[in-house]
């Protein structure tokens, strides 16, 4: 089980004594890996990277394919050049839309808040951010539930007293289980 699941479940249950009712902001970047903005990423680096010869190694694997936008999927240097590259957005999120409930994993986030207002409001911000900082763009699986109604994350649905690995992802486990079994 995935603990970004646990900690989602755990934060719902917590929302769900202190508010009685909540809302979830459920957030999904369209087309993450292949919009993510080469010079941008680079310029986030440097911020933390001050060692020349590190930079210079690091530039040559994010424009080893030359194109100006785009990681390729699978690689481990992607998925950390992912993580770092959307560290802005949780840097944002958590400390100037002081959002205590934000969780992500990859290019899925989930933000629990108190009224439906506020994950209007959430939302516009950081699609507004997206854009003008980091030039992404959230996709149509973007959307505000109601607590009742749970929501899917890292391959489950989420409820507050319930955790249950979505359909979809059953048959690829089952799926896999078969052909690893000779």
């Amino acid at each position: 089980m995935h603990k970004a699941c646990l900690d989602v479940q755990k934060a719902m249950l917590h929302c769900k004594r202190i508010w009685k009712k909540y809302y979830i902001l459920k957030m999904d970047i369209k087309k993450y890996f292949e919009s993510i903005d080469k010079a941008i990423l680079y310029q986030i680096i440097k911020k933390k990277v001050k060692e020349e010869k590190l930079l210079w190694l690091l530039k040559e694997i994010i424009y080893s394919n030359k194109a100006e936008k785009g990681l390729p999927i699978g690689n481990y240097t992607s998925q950390m050049f992912a993580n770092i590259y959307l560290n802005e957005v949780d840097q944002y999120s958590k400390h100037t839309l002081h959002c205590k409930y934000y969780f992500r994993y990859m290019d899925d986030s989930v933000i629990l808040v108190q009224t439906k207002q506020q994950a209007k409001e959430i939302l516009y911000k950081v699609q507004l951010f997206l854009q003008e900082h980091l030039q992404l763009e959230l996709n149509s699986k973007t959307q505000i539930f109601k607590d009742k109604q749970g929501i899917n994350f890292c391959g489950y649905k989420i409820k507050e007293y319930r955790l249950k690995i979505r359909d979809k992802r059953e048959t690829k486990i089952k799926e896999k289980n078969k052909r690893t079994k000779i």
